[in-house]
This record gives C-alpha cells, sequence and structure tokens, in this order.
C-alpha cells in the first residue's frame, strides 16, 4: 500500500516536471482570478471593475508576470475600489501596503505567493495553514508577509462591514472622523493583532525548527507551528478578551494540518533509515557530511504475456523461434 502512495507521488512529481510550462501560468491564472472575484465580491465598490471579461482579461496578463507584480496589479485594484467608497479607506491602505513595500518586498520578495493565498486561504477557513508552510518553503522574512497579509485581510473586512458608514464622497468634517474612526478601529482591533502575531511568530518557529539537523525536522516543525498558532491565540483571547471563536480555531488548524503534511510529503520526503555519515578532506579542512537520502521508488517491472492456444498461432511462433536460431547459428559461423 505504502509503495503504491509513493509510486503515485512520483508520477504527479514526474508529470509537474513534464508539464511544468502549462500548470505554472495555470496556478497564475487561478490565483489572479480568484483574488479579482474575492475583491470584487468583498469590496466591489467600483462598477465598472467588476466585469468577469475584465477580470479573465487581467488574471491572464497576470500569468505572464512575475508574482511581485500580480501582487501590484492586486494592490491597484484594491485601491480603485476603496478610492470608489471614499478617499480616506485608499489612504489608509494606500500607508499600509506602502508600509509593506518598504519592510516586506525590499527584503523578502520572493515568498509573494504566500502574501497572495492568504487572502484566499480565509475564505477556504484554512488560513492555519499559510504561515506553517510558509515557514516550510521560505526564509523567516515571510513572517512580515503574512503578518501584514492578515493586517490588510481583517481591514478590507472592516471596511465592507462598515461601508455604510465610511462611505463619503464630500471633503469636509466628516472625513476627519472617518480617519479618526479607521485609525482606532484598526489600533483597538485586538484580535486582528493576535492573529498577526500568532502568524508571524508560527512561521519564525517553523523555519529555524525545519532547519534543526535531526530526525523528522519537518514534521516536527509542523507540530510546533500549530501548536504556536494555537498557544498565541488562546494566551491572546484569556489576556485580552478578545471572544475567538476556539470551535472554528481548533477546525481551522485541523484542516491546515492536512493541507501541511502533504506539503511535506510532495516536498520533504526522505528515508531516515538509510543515514549515511560521509567523511572526506581537502588541502585545508575535514568535512563530516550527514546524508539522508530521499525516498524514491523504482518502476515496476511489468511483463505482459500472451497466450494462444489456436494452432495457426503456434505455428507462427515456433516458425519465428527456427528463424531466429538459423540466424543466430549463421552469425556464429561466420
Amino acid at each position: 500500500m505504502l509503495t503504491t502512495v509513493f509510486e503515485i507521488r512520483k508520477k504527479i512529481i514526474e508529470a509537474y516536471g513534464k508539464y511544468e510550462y502549462i500548470i505554472a501560468p495555470a496556478f497564475k491564472f487561478a490565483v489572479a482570478f480568484l483574488l479579482i472575484l474575492t475583491i470584487n465580491q468583498h469590496i466591489g465598490f467600483n462598477a465598472g471593475l467588476t466585469n468577469k471579461l475584465l477580470g479573465v482579461i487581467i488574471a491572464l496578463v497576470c500569468t505572464l508576470l512575475p508574482m511581485n507584480f500580480t501582487a501590484g496589479i492586486m494592490v491597484l485594484l484594491v485601491l480603485a475600489h476603496l478610492y470608489t467608497l471614499s478617499l480616506e479607506t485608499m489612504i489608509v491602505a494606500g500607508v499600509i501596503f506602502m508600509l509593506m513595500l518598504l519592510l516586506y518586498f525590499r527584503f523578502s520578495p520572493k515568498d509573494t505567493v504566500m502574501l497572495l493565498l492568504l487572502p484566499l486561504a480565509f475564505v477556504a477557513r484554512v488560513e492555519y495553514a499559510v504561515p506553517v508552510v510558509a515557514g516550510l518553503l521560505f526564509a523567516p522574512g515571510c513572517a512580515v508577509g503574512v503578518g501584514f497579509g492578515v493586517v490588510i485581510t481583517k481591514y478590507l473586512s472592516y471596511v465592507e462591514q462598515n461601508k455604510a458608514v465610511l462611505g463619503n464622497s464630500e471633503i469636509g468634517p466628516a472625513t476627519v472622523d472617518n480617519f479618526r474612526n479607521i485609525v482606532d478601529a484598526l489600533m483597538q482591533n485586538k484580535a486582528m493583532w493576535i492573529i498577526a502575531a500568532a502568524f508571524a511568530t508560527a512561521a519564525i518557529v517553523v523555519y529555524f525548527i525545519r532547519r534543526v539537523e535531526t530526525a523528522h525536522s519537518w514534521t516536527i516543525a509542523i507540530i510546533a507551528g500549530n501548536v504556536v498558532e494555537l498557544f498565541v491565540l488562546l494566551f491572546g483571547d484569556m489576556q485580552f478578551d478578545t471572544n475567538i471563536d476556539l470551535a472554528k480555531v481548533f477546525m481551522g488548524v485541523f484542516l491546515s494540518l492536512i493541507i501541511e503534511l502533504l506539503v511535506e510529503f510532495f516536498c520533504f520526503m526522505v528515508d531516515y533509515t538509510r543515514i549515511e555519515n560521509v567523511q572526506f578532506e581537502d588541502d585545508d579542512y575535514y568535512y563530516y557530511v550527514k546524508a539522508v537520502p530521499k525516498v524514491t521508488v523504482s518502476d515496476s517491472l511489468r511483463i505482459v504475456k500472451t497466450i494462444s492456444t489456436s494452432e495457426n498461432s503456434g505455428a507462427d511462433f515456433r516458425e519465428q523461434v527456427s528463424r531466429k536460431v538459423t540466424a543466430g547459428s549463421a552469425e556464429s559461423n561466420e
């Protein structure tokens, strides 16, 4: 049974390597299009930008661009929708995005995909998998990305819930009040800051544990990451009385754990029973290397025999064998 599972894994990886030129653009298109649909559904204040055909065109353009440019396009869409609602909501979002640009994209630009997947993960109720997977696959700078992702997602949720109050096209005293209300809502949203802290801490813990030279480091890192998330959320809820729905938290962590184990299965699967310790030297150093082989499954050798009971088939087979024997004798005589 286990061999069959590893054979399926090997075939999936080989298929991805063979058709990567199709799968990678399709993945970019899916992420971009789902993000556009999510933005339009929750903060689609600009009717002209909610056209599905336009969304398809933008997603197709994103397939030709790196993920950083896709993130930039999503930022412009969000700002355009918020500007339609009110100037102050757009300015606050612009400040958050500017801070993210200075603190995140400058130091950790390669893991933008996790920042893009976080809003979709919130929609799918598997957001707790994002920081753990980010810690498994990327550098510790990903903690900044997932933290900003939480802040942006919660801010847009706040705007959606209070659009009737925040919507004001005229600049005046109401604008100042809206600015004050938005800033106060962000600073006083203790649940948002606790979730951001939990995600950032989990990403850092997972990164450092999975780099430890010990057996099953990735599995230990996954378990530790989920424990850290639960601990920070529970401690924050008890300390600040944020009324976090613990049932949803445990269900989300359980569903996220399945995704994290799948990532480990496809990206890091080694055989700790065949560890090798190698020693060699050069003119300056002695080297002691611990090698852990990856799990590999050789293709099964299958021999298919066709047996026919017909006399004609048997005669044809005997005739072919006779010809081969005669040809072999002739070659040996030469």
